[in-house]
């Protein structure tokens, strides 16, 4: 299968995820990267090519231009721009019908989230997909598969955790993005955050009717943003679901965890941990898997040996290669990857926040 041709859109060296993005694109040769348009700032562009790089072609005079000159010679781009520009450069891309993977969140309210909807019911057919890097870990995936072979049963209860120090040392990193210093209809952190955990969820229960109730506060930082929240979720399945995430927590760097809970056992992985899947039997003995022993699935996009962790590029190159795939199938008019979603997921997530913020200003549970 020859290389897609990939276009960026945002994600220049001074954003907060661009290089590795780049890394995670290059690392198994799946694509290369085309034509691209890291800001819309010239010398920030000119940077981008240089610390990429990519041979320098023009500044263009907008994304409807740039869009126009070079969509006809992509196969894709990745949208890459802070999150309140992304239902605005989904509009621009789908209606020149360019297959597109956009970071999350996807939208950043339920209105943007009816704009995005309606621009790619209006180009059918359109391949449009969301980020969701975290589940490219090899051993979290062995955890999906345990799940659906019935390893621990039914599950009754889900804990997911994603707390930073992000926000905790603003007086010593500075302060965040611009972006990320007000919050729209749905809290940034969530957004930044619970779209991550939601997924994660969704990977390992699947959909479900729900309620859900939040609580959020301003622990740390000086510009008034939510900075730390609890969701609490009650499936219709059954199933419960607790959501702690944070940027207020001195300590901890990315301490994003998955814990499932069920009849016959339990499955605990953590990321600072990644080559670890912790199984626990109904006698509560603890075992430990290692990345050797999972299955093949699970293993598919390992690039070396057990004994070596798997890292956050790595996993997020994982999730490129079977982006590639799912691409390529979805050409073919044959189901995609199993793991990667559809936007509809991202939706979702939306959906779920958005409910979660409006319990937390009600302090009602609220249906979804």
């Amino acid at each position: 299968m020859r290389p897609l041709k990939i276009g960026l859109i945002g994600g220049g060296p001074h954003s907060a995820v661009g290089s590795a993005h780049v890394a995670a694109i290059r690392m198994d040769g799946a694509y290369q990267i085309g034509p691209s348009v890291f800001s819309h700032a010239e010398h920030e562009n000119r940077i981008g090519h240089e610390r990429y790089g990519l041979p320098w072609i023009a500044h263009p005079e907008n994304l409807e231009t740039w869009l126009a000159e070079h969509a006809g010679s992509l196969d894709l781009v990745a949208i890459l721009t802070p999150a309140t520009d992304h239902a605005r450069h989904i509009r621009d891309v789908a209606a020149r019908g360019l297959p597109f993977l956009c970071e999350k969140p996807v939208a950043c309210s339920r209105h943007e989230v009816a704009e995005v909807e309606a621009a790619l019911a209006a180009t059918p057919g359109i391949v449009a997909r969301f980020v969701h890097n975290y589940s490219g870990y090899p051993l979290f995936r062995e955890m999906v598969l345990r799940v659906e072979d019935g390893a621990i049963g039914p599950i009754h209860h889900i804990r997911v955790n994603m707390p930073s120090d992000g926000f905790a040392r603003e007086n010593i990193t500075g302060k965040p993005q611009m972006w990320r210093r007000n919050d729209p209809e749905v809290p940034m952190l969530m957004l930044d955050l619970g779209t991550h955990m939601h997924h994660l969820v969704r990977m390992l229960a699947g959909p479900s009717h729900a309620r859900v109730s939040a609580r959020m506060h301003t622990f740390v930082n000086s510009f008034g943003v939510v900075d730390h929240a609890e969701i609490w979720e009650e499936r219709s399945d059954g199933i419960q679901v607790s959501y702690w995430m944070s940027k207020a927590h001195l300590g901890v760097k990315n301490g994003l965890s998955i814990e499932a809970y069920g009849r016959d056992g339990a499955l605990l992985w953590h990321q600072m941990d990644p080559d670890h899947l912790v199984y626990v039997d109904t006698d509560s003995n603890r075992i430990v898997v290692n990345r050797g022993a999972v299955k093949a699935e699970a293993n598919l996009r390992s690039r070396f040996k057990p004994g070596h962790p798997t890292g956050f590029v790595e996993a997020f190159a994982s999730f490129y290669s079977d982006l590639a795939e799912d691409l390529a199938a979805a050409r073919r008019g044959q189901p995609g990857s199993r793991w990667i979603r559809p936007m509809q997921d991202a939706f979702d997530s939306i959906e779920f926040l958005s409910a979660a913020a409006r319990s937390h200003d009600t302090g009602q549970w609220v249906e979804i």
